[in-house]
């Protein structure tokens, strides 16, 4: 025999109309929620100022062009890119 499963009401809640309101339906509005504050869909930390300055899409180019990976690079192949 099976036994029943006793779910807490927090996680549901109906509304008129006869649709259950679940947890991945406050979630979802939770994420547009996140997602409307950051309009340009950027969400990032600062690097540290240490930290060098690379030309990414000169670097991607580079090694699409050669076949490797940035990982993969020289210290000398790697020097052009940085500012």
């Amino acid at each position: 025999m099976v036994a029943g499963i006793k779910l807490k009401s927090r996680y549901f809640k109906k509304i008129p109309g006869g649709h259950t309101i679940t947890r991945s339906d406050r979630m979802h509005k939770d994420i547009e929620k996140f997602d409307h504050d950051f309009p340009d869909g950027v969400f990032a930390f600062p690097a540290p100022a240490e930290s060098p300055k690379v030309k990414i899409r000169a670097l991607d180019k580079y090694c699409k062009e050669h076949g490797v990976q940035p990982k993969d690079l020289t210290d000398e192949e790697m020097r052009q890119f940085l500012v």
